[in-house]
């Protein structure tokens, strides 16, 4: 359980009644390997996983879930594992069966990756590289680089700092020595005994002796020119290199160096060997370079012919990332790719999945209005029948031949689509046997949201926003145009203290408009924010998400919004979706919800029995 689930408790109980989650994956961002277990920073925690030697299988052995999302990780000892998140640095307590104990270490700070020999810990931060003692009880240096660290290693008692473009320091953590630089373009590095390998980009695998840290010597260079490579792990007789996205390329090693043994094609964006294995994770990009994960967090491969590499093994989990809510308030419709999923959280201490139907190219974000719910994103809206919860079908799908990102929305009996390649459509989906486009606009937009009759409200990326009047759908115009730096945007419904309002994230703050003259809106606040949050509204309430912050406006008085913080610390938000009362968030490694029980979905209808012949 993540520590921070004390934190979201007390805020339910004060503010939603309750909480709860669904869907619970992690996505590989860092492996280290101890023995026949291998410890995964996968952004939802730390995942620990055994692995048994010759192609025995692998299984799950604990899942710990950080408080804010998790980036990398390193053992200080044999039982101390420490874990760099998007908020600070945490420490843990390793059994030997790898249950993992949080010992409630935190340094607050910003790390992006961590190291430790033994003796001291090592962690990259905006503003370069801090060195602690081993048990994080005290610092010992501090070393500024301006550019940001891709990897941390050591070296016996030198710190190695990869730096993309940059190159390479050698640093003494006491400082008695200025630090040795090598001229590489360090996008990962790997140490085996000696030897340091440097995933150098287009100018392949450097590989450069350590026997002297004072003065590393150049040993040689392997596959530069054809390939981009930003991955490397090494053991003493095998380094293997990977390309994102699907390229891994093995090398054996002897007296000369690199050579090179086979290339073969698998998603890998995590990689680590030990022997003869490799352990890697990966991901699907699509053409627009959006993922969509694989379902396997974890695959092991026998090098033992590195000629001829065999996957043996490998952990099957949810894939995702969950990227799309939307909600009646009983139910949570759900993108969680490649997937549609109809999730019932009328009891929110306890979702459970209805239903789920396979749409290949589906996009990342969804809307729902009564019995039918719209999927958007990537380009092409699908249009999905959602009057029986457990058996959504998919009805139609309008291709925009457009560009990502794009949005769309239900508009009185149509639905109007906009990206930043095609422009602003018009949609009929009802009176057509294909959808057809019956009316647009030219221009470049990124989000869109609608008043649910006729007028749209539609974001030109950190420029403007353009209220759309579509009264006539063939003929749509632009009534008013503000140039704001808009990001997103919501409407908060009519209730008795204001009329419809649009609240529109801006680069700088949050804006407040009136919608009594839908056509016109009237600027009625603005609230300065120091970032860009996805926002949600209704009622009198809008929500305001970041990773590790999500903040409610209260809209009662439009002219003088106020915000407060929840509690609640989202990781990796997406979308949110709130109705009646009830929050959902699309947080990329679950379905996070809150709020009060709500009215259950009604029971599946029984299957008909066949009648009997007499």
């Amino acid at each position: 359980m993540r520590r921070s689930f004390i934190a979201l408790l007390a805020f339910a109980v004060s503010a939603f009644g309750q909480s709860g989650e669904w869907g619970s994956r992690g996505v590989g961002r860092r492996f280290v390997v101890r023995g026949e277990q291998i410890f995964a920073a996968d952004g939802r925690g730390v995942a620990v996983y055994e692995v048994g030697q010759g192609g025995g299988g692998v299984r799950r052995a604990a899942v710990v879930e950080t408080r804010a999302e998790s980036l990398d990780l390193t053992f200080s000892s044999d039982r101390d594992l420490i874990v760099a998140t998007r908020d600070g640095i945490d420490r843990y307590s390793v059994g030997a069966d790898g249950s993992l104990t949080a010992n409630g270490d935190h340094i607050d700070m910003a790390p992006t990756a961590v190291a430790s020999n033994g003796h001291h810990v090592a962690a990259a931060v905006p503003d370069g590289v801090t060195i602690w003692t081993a048990d994080l009880a005290n610092v010992v240096s501090r070393f500024a680089i301006a550019q940001p660290v891709s990897r941390l290693a050591w070296h016996g008692e030198t710190l190695i700092v990869g730096v993309p473009a940059i190159g390479i320091y050698l640093v003494d953590p006491t400082g008695s020595r200025e630090p040795s630089i090598i001229s590489e373009n360090a996008r990962d590095l790997a140490v085996s005994g000696d030897t340091l390998h440097v995933a150098a980009g287009v100018n392949g695998i450097a590989s450069y002796d350590l026997s002297s840290d004072v003065a590393p010597r150049f040993l040689n260079r392997a596959d530069a020119g054809d390939h981009n490579y930003a991955h490397v792990t090494a053991t003493a007789n095998r380094l293997i290199a990977s390309e994102d996205p699907d390229a891994i390329t093995v090398f054996a090693i002897d007296s000369t160096g690199p050579v090179l043994t086979n290339r073969f094609k698998e998603p890998v964006r995590v990689i680590a060997a030990s022997g003869t294995r490799l352990f890697l994770s990966g991901t699907i990009l699509d053409e627009w370079g959006l993922p969509t994960e694989t379902g396997a967090p974890l695959r092991v491969f026998d090098l033992s012919n590195p000629a001829t590499p065999q996957m043996t093994a490998e952990f099957r989990d949810l894939a995702g990332p969950v990227s799309g809510v939307a909600t009646n308030g009983s139910l949570a419709y759900l993108v969680d790719r490649p997937y549609f999923r109809v999730i019932d959280i009328s009891t929110t201490s306890s979702p459970r999945e209805l239903s789920s139907i396979l749409i290949d190219d589906i996009g990342d974000r969804v809307r729902v209005r009564g019995n039918q719910a719209i999927t958007f994103g990537r380009t092409n809206v699908h249009l999905i029948d959602v009057s029986d919860p457990y058996a959504p079908k998919v009805l139609k799908v309008f291709r925009t031949r457009g560009g990502i990102p794009s949005a769309a929305d239900f508009a009185r009996n149509l639905i109007v689509e906009a990206n930043q390649y095609s422009g602003f459509h018009v949609l009929d989906f009802a009176n057509f046997a294909e959808p057809v486009q019956i009316g647009g606009v030219k221009q470049h937009f990124f989000d869109l949201t609608t008043d649910g009759s006729d007028v749209a409200y539609a974001v030109g990326w950190q420029v403007a926003l353009d209220a759309i009047d579509i009264a006539d759908p063939q003929t749509p115009r632009i009534t008013q145009s503000f140039v704001i730096g808009p990001v997103y945007s919501e409407v908060a419904s009519l209730t008795e203290n204001h009329p419809q309002l649009l609240v529109v994230q801006t680069l700088s703050g949050v804006r407040v408009y009136s919608l009594a003259d839908p056509r016109n809106p009237l600027e009625t606040s603005f609230t300065p924010t120091a970032l860009v949050n996805i926002i949600v509204a209704e009622d009198d309430a809008a929500y305001l998400a970041r990773p590790g912050a999500l903040d409610k406006m209260d809209l009662t008085n439009p002219m003088k919004p106020s915000v407060a913080a929840t509690g609640i610390r989202p990781i990796s938000p997406s979308q949110l979706a709130v109705k009646k009362g009830k929050l959902v968030i699309a947080d990329r490694y679950s379905l996070r919800v809150f709020g009060p029980d709500t009215p259950p979905p009604p029971a599946p209808t029984p299957a008909r029995r066949r009648a009997s012949h007499r």
